[in-house]
């Protein structure tokens, strides 16, 4: 494709080297370039941004100048799968009961323990699944879930063998 220098007007013949209407020299013009996007005028508010003391749509608190804020304070080191502000005390409480079901696994407390730690863990895992923004800690609940399940099978096992064995 080429382009007229003058007019501006395209060519689709690359064989051409003059244009048609006024006699300029035509250029190469490559039209690979993606369209260009419009998007809609941005609509306007009827919030006063000039005053912040201005209170918000329910008239009970002034609104606050935004503050850009880091993710995590320049000493602490941030983890992308941790947003701060999520709530990881139900997965914790599952890991732990599951560490329990498997240290006390030998004397039967498996049971109660990998129990309470696959309750716990699903408990977790629901809350994660419903709000992930507010609840955090996918892994620990997995690893309750998991270490539970392991600790309460060794336990019932070794309950059964020693019925059977009896």
């Amino acid at each position: 494709m080429k382009i007229c220098s003058i007019c501006n007007q395209t060519y689709v013949d690359d064989n051409l080297n003059y244009c048609l209407n006024d006699g300029g020299t035509l250029t190469s013009y490559n039209d690979d370039a993606p369209p260009t996007v419009m998007f809609e005028r941005a609509r306007t508010t009827q919030q006063n941004w000039e005053n912040p003391q201005t209170p918000n749509l329910w008239g009970n608190q002034p609104l606050q100048q935004h503050q850009a804020q880091s993710p995590a304070p320049p000493n602490q080191p941030f983890y992308p799968g941790q947003l701060q502000g999520q709530n990881q005390t139900l997965p914790t409480v599952g890991l732990a009961l599951g560490i329990f079901s498997l240290l006390f696994a030998c004397c039967y407390g498996g049971i109660p323990f990998g129990a309470a730690a696959l309750i716990v863990g699903f408990l977790s895992m629901k809350n994660i699944n419903d709000n992930p923004v507010e609840f955090g800690g996918r892994g620990l609940a997995i690893g309750g879930i998991v270490t539970g399940l392991i600790g309460l099978l060794f336990s019932l096992g070794l309950f059964l063998l020693v019925i059977i064995s009896g």
